[in-house]
């Protein structure tokens, strides 16, 4: 619904998706795990319905922290509301939550399904559909330097390996 109102780009969702779950299998996901994880990545903007005007681009990575926790909120509602995926509606409202916050050292209260959704989510908005190396390795790059508040170590480490193996793989 995101792409087809112009508030993604057309992919987006699925490309989170199917990179989410992949992060998720090379941190050791059970498969009901992956599951849930697949549902609120294909749902993680859903959120941005709400908004008056879509971000450029739909990239929340560039919107206000603020903005990015109501986009997250309000798509948690939406997913609340059928009343069958509470789990998911926890992943998609957490999305929008720094790994560190500045009270404490690390959050284990914001699933780890939601801090790979997130930094996914960064990557996408930053690389897209391009095929270009450049834009890949910066876009890592970008989430490397995150790594002190923004973005789960473990998860961006993840990553990282899953795009380089997937990278090798279409070359």
């Amino acid at each position: 619904m995101t792409e087809l109102g112009g508030y993604t780009e057309t992919g987006h969702s699925r490309r989170v998706s199917q990179l989410s779950v992949a992060v998720g299998r090379e941190l050791g996901m059970s498969d009901a795990d992956l599951l849930d994880l697949e549902y609120a990545a294909l749902m993680h903007d859903i959120g941005q319905l709400s908004l008056s005007e879509p971000i450029p681009g739909g990239a929340t990575v560039v919107a206000a922290p603020a903005d990015q926790r109501r986009i997250a909120e309000l798509g948690a509602d939406v997913v609340r509301a059928t009343g069958v995926l509470d789990e998911v509606a926890r992943i998609v409202e957490q999305q929008a939550e720094p790994y560190r916050k500045a009270h404490q050292v690390a959050d284990d209260d914001v699933p780890v399904a939601s801090r790979i959704i997130k930094a996914v989510n960064a990557y996408d908005d930053l690389v897209g559909d391009s095929v270009e190396q450049s834009r890949r390795l910066e876009a890592l790059e970008r989430l490397r330097l995150g790594m002190a508040y923004e973005y789960d170590p473990r998860v961006v480490d993840s990553l990282s390996k899953t795009v380089e193996r997937s990278t090798r793989l279409a070359g």
